[in-house]
C-alpha cells in the first residue's frame, strides 16, 4: 500500500475568476482521478488530505504533523511507501526537514509537486505524481532516506533546491546533481546520498530566524533579540563573511545565549575559515558563531530548530549542531 498525503500547493490548485491559481484547493482524490488509468498496473493507493494550503503557509506546526503522520505511516507493516505532494515555494523545506526526523525511513518517503496546475496546458503534475508513486513502490528506492521526485528526476532530500521559479525543471541539486533517474517505467540510481540517523524532537519547535548579509547591509540581529528569536541562521557571502560592523552583534547574541549559525548565500559549496580580516568567517567564529558546512540557511534553520526544540539539543548546541550540519553530504 502506498499512501498518498496531499498538503496542497499548486499541484493542487483550481483557477480562480481572474485566472489565478488558487493553490490547494484540491483534495487528495482529485489529485489521484487523472491518473488512476495509468495506475491500473501499480500498488494499491490510499490518499489522504492531510492540508490544503499553498506552501507559502506552510509553519512549524504544520512540519511536525506531516512527519509524525509518516511516522504513523511507516510503523504500519503493511505500508510500502509514503508520497506527500507539496506546493514547490517550500518543498525543499518539508523535505529536509522530514529528512532530518526520519532517517533512512525503511520504506521510501517521497515528496513531489508541479511547477503548474492540473488544469494548465503542459501540467506536469500528473507525470510528477505518477513518478512518485512509482519511485515509492520500488524496492531500490528504499533505504535512501526521502526522496524529492520532479521532471523525471529522483533528488536526495538533503540536498534538493528549487531552482526555477516557473521551469518544469524546478528541482535541482546545485553541486552535485541527481541521485537517480525515471526513464519511464525503469528507475537508475547512479549515485547515493549519506542519509542522517534521525534528530530528536521535541513538542514545539522554537523560533529560528534568517538573516542575509549583503553589500554594506544593515546589522538586523539586536532588533531580531529583542523581539524574541530563540536562534538566528546568518547566510553570510562567499565563505562565511559578513560586513565588519556585523560582528560586534554576533558577540552580543552569544553573550545573551541566543545560538547562532553561518551558511553560504552562494548556490553550492561550504563555508570555511580561508580569511583573516574584520568580518571573515574566522572573526565570526571567534564572536561565538557556528558554521554550517554546506547547508543552506533553510537548511540550518529547520536543523537549528529541531536541535533547540529538547532539552539536550538546547544544551549541547554548539557540538550537536555542527555535528548534524555535515550529515547531509554526498
Amino acid at each position: 500500500m502506498i499512501h498518498l498525503l496531499t498538503t496542497g500547493g499548486t499541484i493542487a490548485s483550481t483557477p480562480s475568476a481572474a485566472g489565478r491559481n488558487v493553490a490547494g484547493a484540491l483534495p487528495a482524490e482529485a489529485l489521484l482521478d487523472p491518473i488512476n488509468a495509468a495506475l491500473d498496473q501499480g500498488p494499491a493507493v490510499q490518499t489522504e488530505s492531510l492540508l490544503q494550503k499553498p506552501s507559502n503557509a506552510i509553519d512549524a506546526e504544520d512540519l511536525c504533523r506531516i512527519a509524525e503522520r509518516c511516522e504513523t505511516r511507516l510503523a504500519d507493516p503493511s505500508t510500502d511507501g509514503i508520497v506527500i505532494t507539496h506546493g514547490t515555494d517550500t518543498l525543499e523545506d518539508t523535505a529536509w526537514f522530514l529528512q532530518q526526523a526520519l532517517g533512512d525511513c525503511a520504506r521510501p518517503v517521497v515528496v513531489t509537486g508541479s511547477q503548474r496546475a492540473l488544469h494548465e496546458r503542459g501540467s506536469d503534475a500528473p507525470r510528477n505524481l505518477i513518478d512518485a508513486l512509482r519511485v515509492a513502490a520500488a524496492s531500490g528506492s528504499r533505504g535512501r532516506g526521502v526522496l524529492v521526485v520532479f521532471d523525471e528526476e529522483i533528488h536526495s532530500a538533503s540536498l534538493a533546491r528549487k531552482i526555477s521559479s516557473y521551469r518544469l525543471t524546478g528541482f535541482g541539486s546545485p553541486g552535485y546533481g541527481p541521485i537517480g533517474h525515471i526513464d519511464g517505467t525503469t528507475l537508475r540510481y547512479p549515485l547515493s546520498a549519506r542519509v542522517p540517523a534521525p534528530i530528536p524532537r521535541g513538542s514545539q519547535l522554537p523560533r529560528v530566524d534568517i538573516l542575509t548579509a549583503a553589500v554594506g547591509s544593515a546589522c538586523p540581529i539586536d532588533a531580531l533579540l529583542d523581539n524574541g528569536a530563540q536562534g538566528l541562521i546568518i547566510d553570510a557571502l562567499g565563505r562565511g563573511q559578513v560586513p565588519p560592523d556585523w560582528v560586534p552583534a554576533i558577540e552580543r547574541a552569544d553573550a545573551a545565549g541566543c545560538p547562532v549559525a553561518i551558511t553560504s548565500s552562494t548556490a553550492s559549496g561550504p563555508v570555511a575559515e580561508v580569511y583573516e580580516y574584520a568580518g571573515s568567517l574566522e572573526r565570526v567564529m571567534a564572536a561565538g558563531a557556528v558554521p554550517a558546512d554546506a547547508l543552506t540557511a533553510r537548511q540550518a534553520r529547520l536543523l537549528l530548530m529541531l536541535v533547540l526544540s529538547t532539552p539536550q539539543g538546547a544544551a549541547r548546541w554548539r557540538t550537536r549542531f555542527a555535528t548534524a550540519a555535515g550529515w547531509s553530504i554526498v
